[in-house]
């Protein structure tokens, strides 16, 4: 091979791993939707619309605002920003936190979940503030209106699936146990 063959295959390597690095973003985070551990979470949405990405409804959980003097945690102070790891418990229908830690936990119990988030806040000493990344959802154009009409006066869940490493993402929504089909 000549030269300028070497420089063709080698362009063609380079754009070949630059296509496969962007494909393989969105099949990672569908592979950890797929194998997650579901749980199903008690929500209060909104709809809002952003100008350049379209309608989506903001998720905002029971277990978003913890109170720390009713959960076991390693701190005395955390920090805006920090990232922390939530223990869930499952305790009748829905996911309760009970315990918060600035370091990975690793004895987890079989009602129990690990996830990960970060304090969203200038925390005090008593509650935290913490996003976990599943805030927002995004839906097909003008859905976020239909959304909303269901959801007024109706009991709305969010099924989550938790990965290994503790990441959140949104896999359905329910209103009164029903999952929301889109038009």
């Amino acid at each position: 091979m000549d030269k300028k063959e070497i420089s063709k295959v080698l362009f063609l390597c380079a754009i070949s791993l630059q296509i496969g690095f962007v494909l393989s973003i969105p099949a990672i985070k569908e592979a950890n939707i797929r194998s997650g551990k579901a749980i199903i979470v008690k929500t209060i949405p909104i709809d809002p619309q952003s100008f350049f990405r379209g309608d989506y409804i903001n998720l905002n959980y029971e277990f978003s605002r913890i109170d720390l003097n009713k959960v076991e945690h390693d701190k005395t102070y955390f920090d805006r920003g920090q990232r922390v790891f939530i223990t869930l418990s499952k305790t009748g229908g829905s996911w309760e936190a009970v315990q918060v830690s600035s370091k990975p936990l690793k004895n987890i119990g079989l009602d129990q979940v690990m996830v990960v988030g970060s304090i969203n806040n200038w925390p005090s000493q008593n509650s935290i503030n913490v996003i976990y990344g599943v805030e927002s959802y995004f839906v097909p154009e003008g859905e976020g209106k239909y959304i909303e009409k269901r959801i007024a006066d109706k009991r709305a869940t969010v099924e989550l699936s938790i990965d290994k490493k503790g990441f959140a993402s949104v896999r359905k929504i329910f209103i009164d146990d029903k999952e929301v089909k889109f038009r």
